[in-house]
């Protein structure tokens, strides 16, 4: 077993594989390494944020790289003061370097959150859902009896799952959408005559409109949507480096 891989063998790995830096993403993304550490990497942990519980959790697990959905710059630009200094300071005291992959970890055809959601539903994905600065996400699945599709899915969601449903009890086809189903979910929905869509958190108003069109949203938790892909990654990090590789479990659902 490896004792120790350079954090460089990582980061190429890891850009290479998820095409970290082609694919378009939020200006506040920033993906691929975001936080260097000497160099060396013994211990990996994942997590779905940078923030302090998880970082601290990190320091403590004597992790030296930490991959993660949603990285340190998610807020946007900010001056280092106060706690905001204190957490990169300890973080970089700690010789902690941080990895982070948003959008190219939502469209992964093997390892992202949409296909694995799919995979654990036991459903086949037929093509993709939705499409954002000229890529393709999320998938769109053969119906199944409502139901049957939420026995599914409080299986998978324990603690975040919720149903709001409007529309046919036996769907045709079942969108897929990890973290966020906003309107542009919705419209496409429409657009392209789909019944149901399974995602991780809806706006107030999306009630509304899943009422006039006669729709069925499940919203499981923006949360618990996003560990798919990170475990995952972490399992795929273990595989290439025979590093021990761990999920930092931070469960946070409004």
């Amino acid at each position: 077993m490896n004792s120790s891989v350079s954090l460089e063998t990582i980061v190429s790995f890891l850009d290479e594989t998820f095409q970290t830096h082609q694919i378009e993403d939020f200006t506040n993304a920033c993906n691929g390494l975001q936080l260097a550490n000497d160099g060396s990497v013994t211990c990996i942990v994942g997590a779905v944020d940078a923030n302090v519980n998880v970082i601290n959790a990190a320091i403590g697990q004597k992790a030296d790289l930490l991959c993660v959905h949603h990285g340190l710059t998610w807020r946007g630009l900010q001056p280092l003061t106060g706690a905001l200094y204190d957490l990169y300071k300890r973080a970089m005291e700690a010789n902690l370097a941080i990895y982070s992959l948003h959008l190219p970890l939502d469209e992964h055809p093997m390892y992202g959150h949409n296909v694995l959601i799919a995979k654990a539903l036991g459903v086949s994905t037929e093509k993709p859902f939705i499409s954002y600065k000229d890529r393709l996400y999320g998938c769109v699945c053969k119906g199944m009896p409502l139901d049957e599709l939420s026995r599914r899915l409080k299986a998978s969601f324990p603690r975040s799952y919720r149903a709001f449903c409007y529309g046919s009890e036996q769907p045709k086809c079942i969108a897929i959408m990890s973290g966020s189903g906003g309107q542009e979910c919705l419209n496409e929905m429409v657009a392209s005559d789909i019944d149901t869509l399974v995602t991780g958190e809806i706006h107030y108003s999306a009630i509304s409109f899943a009422q006039l069109y006669q729709l069925n949203l499940f919203a499981c938790g923006h949360y618990a949507t996003e560990c798919f892909g990170i475990k995952a990654l972490l399992r795929l990090l273990h595989e290439k480096t025979q590093l021990p590789c761990e999920f930092i479990e931070d469960f946070c659902e409004l």
